[in-house]
């Protein structure tokens, strides 16, 4: 055996692990670069007070107006002055004061033109964290863009009566709230603008006569018999946590409390979310239960993990942010000043029947088991049921991205980061590709399918190459809309929110029947041809051929590529 055959083995381990850093690094440079653009993007849509306001913007509402000053703390904005130095009026912006006033999907920042009197000659809004289709439809409606002009700074900041626009009324309402809150207005709901009413309460205080304001905390309401005996208190949710947003929108929620101040019953009573979901959490009585018995100081105390407080299975998010609301709103009323209660990641049941699976799964991998037909058989049934069908846990685009950009939810999502540890970490130790093989509820699907006709589609060699590329450009589609911000959900091209179908799209429902449907007659047609993630995963993956410089590698320089484009163009 020649020096360089003993040699042969040494330099392909070290090539295979070079390029191994080389395709982690790839990815986490992709991945920091995500970041770094949602960052970027949010300061774009907060702004500040002390950003200037160009000259063309302040000719729109003062045609004399020669320069800007510089920016006053007086009323913190800009004076306009024209040719000969003579005061116009000033500008003002509504944000960073406005910026935790968020509308459909985030906050906006509005210019508003005072002229030397302090009355609104016109707004225009600068920046908008809602949908492009949200904001042009505020823009076009003339009547809401002109309600200011003509009030006083006073008259203004006292303003009530606000119509929102129709078809986007968060958008519309919370641009109000804004201008009303930069001018100092005292805080209201302009979301949520019915006060609560007698036979709201009715249900929780059968004799309750009348509804009176309680003096030593301004928005709860004492109620009354009709003798004028005490039965207790009720307040809302509203204004105090219309900016706790959870699938589309906030809600507002009634809250009954006894003469001991102890929640006798909540219920909501107007939401901005989807209505199915808003009706799941009201007929799931164990959670619309789950607050009553304690007392005001309990339940702003409460850490809803630590309680192991679990949303609605379809409707979590709606369920877990009005329980939020729930404590925000108590927390107002007990005046808290202190530090935040410490946040601790609590095992929920789910989570500990995912990490099962997952266990479970990783014996299946690495022993002979795998060889057993009827225990592989039986454990791809639990991963479709169970999470597919019952927990919904998959890895997808639209988590990671989601991830890349706002960080890793610890607290709320502690089965799926187990996932997705399992998932990337197993091609990085191991030749195995845990997570497609052994814990995709739609990989188990297909494999389950694979042998069901009695014969198979054989594709000329041109179309399976041409189909091989789709996952590829799939993952440059996810990078264009994680980079750009576009309002397109990333569900949509993957199958894995199909089987949660009660809330799926039929975008993602098409996917999926299509994928499957293709798996009978090419097998694991999804896997090969359509799954952007796993072709992620595969990129990364440990295997025999590892140690040579294949098209995915270039692909993966391409959209590096991409991204730094990206970046370097936004920050030009």
């Amino acid at each position: 055996m020649s020096l360089t055959q003993l040699e042969n083995p040494r330099s392909n381990r070290v090539r295979r692990w070079f390029l191994h850093l080389y395709r982690w690094g790839v990815f986490a440079l992709i991945i920091w670069m995500i970041r770094q653009q949602h960052e970027w993007h949010q300061t774009q849509l907060r702004g500040t007070d002390e950003a200037n306001v160009t000259l063309a913007q302040a000719k729109r509402f003062f045609p004399e107006a020669d320069q800007m000053a510089d920016w006053n703390p007086d009323h913190g904005g800009q004076t306009v002055v024209n040719a000969n130095e003579r005061p116009l009026g000033y500008m003002i912006q509504t944000s960073p004061a406005s910026d935790s006033i968020i509308g459909y999907s985030g906050p906006n920042n509005t210019l508003i033109a005072f002229d030397t009197d302090s009355k609104i000659l016109g707004i225009e809004i600068l920046t908008s964290g809602d949908t492009p289709e949200h904001l042009k439809a505020v823009l076009m409606d003339e009547l809401f863009m002109t309600a200011f002009g003509g009030l006083s700074w006073e008259e203004a900041r006292d303003k009530r009566d606000v119509d929102g626009v129709s078809g986007a009324t968060l958008t519309s309402l919370a641009i109000a709230e804004g201008i009303i809150h930069r001018l100092g207005g005292a805080p209201h709901s302009y979301r949520f603008p019915d006060p609560l009413r007698v036979g709201e309460v009715r249900r929780f205080f059968a004799n309750a006569h009348q509804l009176a304001p309680y003096e030593d905390r301004p928005g709860m309401f004492t109620v009354d018999d009709a003798r004028g005996k005490r039965l207790g208190y009720a307040t809302r949710t509203s204004p105090n946590a219309d900016n706790l947003i959870g699938f589309q929108g906030p809600t507002d929620t009634l809250i009954a409390l006894d003469a001991d101040n102890c929640v006798r019953g909540i219920a909501i009573r107007r939401s901005y979310e989807t209505p199915e979901y808003v009706g799941w959490v009201k007929d799931e009585e164990p959670f619309m239960k789950r607050f009553d018995g304690m007392s005001l100081d309990d339940l702003a105390s409460l850490d809803l993990f630590e309680a192991q407080i679990e949303g609605v299975s379809g409707a979590t998010i709606t369920s877990m942010t009005i329980a939020e609301t729930l404590v925000l709103t108590a927390r107002h009323f007990r005046q808290m000043k202190s530090t935040p209660p410490r946040q601790r990641a609590v095992v929920t049941v789910r989570d500990v029947g995912t990490g099962i699976v997952i266990l479970f799964a990783v014996l299946l991998a690495f022993s002979p088991l795998r060889g057993k037909r009827l225990i592989r058989i039986g454990f791809q049934v639990v991963l479709i049921v169970y999470l597919g069908f019952v927990a919904g846990d998959m890895v997808s685009q639209a988590i990671l991205v989601g991830w890349a950009q706002s960080g890793i939810p610890w607290r709320f999502a502690g089965r799926l980061v187990l996932l997705a540890g399992a998932a990337f970490l197993a091609p990085l130790v191991s030749r195995r590709q845990l997570y497609c093989h052994h814990l995709c509820p739609h990989g188990a699907a297909q494999q389950l399918l694979r042998n069901v006709l009695p014969f198979r589609l054989r594709l000329f060699k041109w179309v399976s190459r041409g189909l091989r590329l789709l996952p590829a450009l799939l993952l440059v589609w996810a990078l264009l809309v994680a980079m750009l911000h576009w309002s397109y959900s990333l569900t949509a091209i993957e199958p894995f929110d199909a089987y949660l179908f009660r809330v799926a799209g039929w975008a993602t429902i098409a996917v999926a029947m299509v994928g499957l449907a293709f798996s009978l007659v090419v097998p694991m047609a999804y896997c090969r041809f359509g799954c952007p993630t796993g072709a992620l995963l595969v990129f990364l993956r440990r295997h025999g051929r590892s140690d040579r410089f294949t098209l995915r590698d270039w692909m993966a320089l391409g959209l590096v590529t991409i991204a730094v484009a990206i970046r370097l163009s936004c920050m030009s």
